[in-house]
């Protein structure tokens, strides 16, 4: 089945497929996460000169259902971004955040709660001064909601261990695989309590913003075995570290 459509895609990732030519991961709100197939062109402002990790982008396709690799028609860069491209430290976050995304974003259907989420966490880090350092913590907390294991918030006086396993506050035990000491509970729990609206109340070390992007990423990957290793980690520790 073939039909028209016209979506609001986020770019997650491309690869080169012949010389003019690439293949672009999209998470879409009409269809989910869908590879599109993009030709170089002269024109300004257009094709693959628009296309870069986060980048919002608005796509008319024609869309045929069980195709592998999906045609559009014409795409525009909508809204702008007026720092991401231009700021090294957001467009490394962009880089970052669009590889997590890439690896944990996989269905193919729509979920409209989900890609608005995404959509104004994106806009809003072209926005963002104050409170930069800390964004891609507060999102991955927030990002969990979506993907279906967001800590219960279960913190009392005998259950002051997080979990990772089973994504609520425990109390100590031998078997401590999976539980975080007080310290990283501690600071794990920091996070329950912030959102975006809150993140320049979010103060944190440089240590402490390593340790709980480790737990983070902890989280994530066992909760998604198949995510594996980020590799924009390291130039991320390296621009914001530098």
């Amino acid at each position: 089945m073939r039909f028209s459509e016209k979506t609001r895609g986020i770019v997650l990732q491309q690869i080169k497929y012949s010389d003019g030519q690439v293949i672009v991961q999209m998470y879409t709100e009409q269809f989910g996460r869908q590879p599109f197939i993009f030709r170089k062109t002269k024109k300004k402002g257009g094709g693959l000169n628009i296309i870069h990790p986060l980048f919002l982008l608005e796509i008319d396709l024609s869309f045929k259902e069980n195709r592998q690799i999906q045609r559009a028609i014409e795409i525009s860069n909508t809204p702008y971004f007026v720092d991401i491209p231009f700021n090294v430290y957001k467009s490394s976050m962009a880089i970052f955040l669009a590889e997590v995304l890439s690896k944990v974003l996989i269905e193919e259907e729509g979920n409209k709660h989900l890609f608005e989420f995404l959509h104004n966490s994106i806009l809003l880090l072209d926005e963002i001064e104050d409170g930069l350092a800390n964004f891609h913590i507060v999102f991955l907390y927030q990002l969990s909601k979506y993907l279906g294991f967001y800590p219960e918030k279960n913190l009392s006086g005998n259950q002051k261990h997080f979990n990772i396993a089973e994504g609520r506050y425990s109390a100590w035990s031998e078997n401590i695989e999976y539980l975080l000491n007080k310290q990283e509970s501690r600071l794990f729990t920091m996070l329950a309590e912030i959102g975006f609206s809150e993140i320049n109340e979010l103060k944190l070390s440089r240590g402490q913003r390593q340790s709980l992007l480790i737990i983070l990423l902890d989280y994530y990957r066992y909760h998604l075995p198949e995510m594996g290793k980020v590799k924009s980690l390291e130039i991320l520790k390296q621009i914001f570290e530098g």
